[in-house]
């Protein structure tokens, strides 16, 4: 009887230091607004994580029918082999009632007034090894040193549109179940998408690369869009397999271009 009690207690230890690992999106904004460097290992982050309302907000437009803020993380941000339950936003529009708006999944900015929200990043932020079951919305955001998202799963729609690269950047093993929408991104640094897997659309219409992107051993399941992207210096397709169809059209720098 003894042994029997003494497993069920340590069942229940197990137990429950499993389910202290979660970790709410809230405590961690606070923390953040707290200036306290972001670090977690194996936890999992419920609620939506909302990086655009913090204390430093500032305006930085403002028109007849279209307003914005742009809100500062001025700490490094670390999360590996995390999972993040709901949405993950450095980036959203609202419209004049205070409701995202989205069509099909694609945030607007069109129509009636509206208010955007983003989010910049001047320390390092890695996601390695993440899962995002909600979208992630980065849309506008500056990453002004290392961005590692290496090896992680979106499982909805990416969405990196007209998003700034400083430093090294790494999307490598990662698996894009949706949407990736890289249009119009910029990338100063080399970035690495190296066996990543894009189970959608492809989007990497009128990006810039400056200092070289390997796609090498990338998987591409649906359209890939390379129309009016610029290639700086090496670019690598090596053993990149395109199962649909691909656009290169008008793009920049095809010498780099190595299939």
């Amino acid at each position: 009887m003894k042994r029997i009690s003494t497993f069920i207690f340590a069942l229940f230890v197990s137990i429950t230091s499993f389910a202290q690992k979660g970790v709410s999106a809230r405590s961690i904004f606070e923390a953040i607004e707290k200036h306290q460097q972001i670090q977690y290992d194996g936890v999992v982050v419920t609620g939506d994580l909302d990086l655009t309302e913090l204390s430093n907000k500032k305006r930085k437009n403002s028109r007849n029918i279209w307003d914005e803020y742009k809100s500062t993380v001025e700490v490094s941000v670390v999360f590996r082999n995390c999972t993040f339950k709901g949405d993950v936003i450095a980036y959203k529009n609202l419209s004049k009632d205070g409701k995202r708006q989205s069509i099909a999944g694609f945030n607007i900015e069109l129509g009636e007034s509206s208010t955007t929200y983003s989010t910049d990043f001047t320390e390092n932020v890695v996601f390695e090894n993440c899962i995002f079951e909600g979208d992630s919305e980065f849309k506008y955001s500056k990453f002004s040193r290392v961005a590692n998202f290496s090896g992680t799963k979106f499982s909805q729609q990416a969405n990196f549109k007209y998003a700034h690269f400083k430093g090294e950047t790494s999307f490598s093993g990662n698996l894009f179940s949706e949407y990736a929408n890289f249009k119009y991104a910029d990338f100063g640094d080399q970035v690495y998408f190296k066996n990543a897997r894009f189970r959608d659309y492809a989007d990497f219409k009128y990006a810039h690369f400056h200092d070289g992107v390997s796609f090498k051993r990338g998987r591409f399941q649906r359209h890939a869009d390379f129309k009016y992207t610029s290639f700086s210096n090496d670019t690598d397709f090596q053993s990149a397999d395109f199962e649909a169809s691909t656009d290169f059209k008008y793009s920049n720098g095809k010498r780099y271009v190595s299939r």
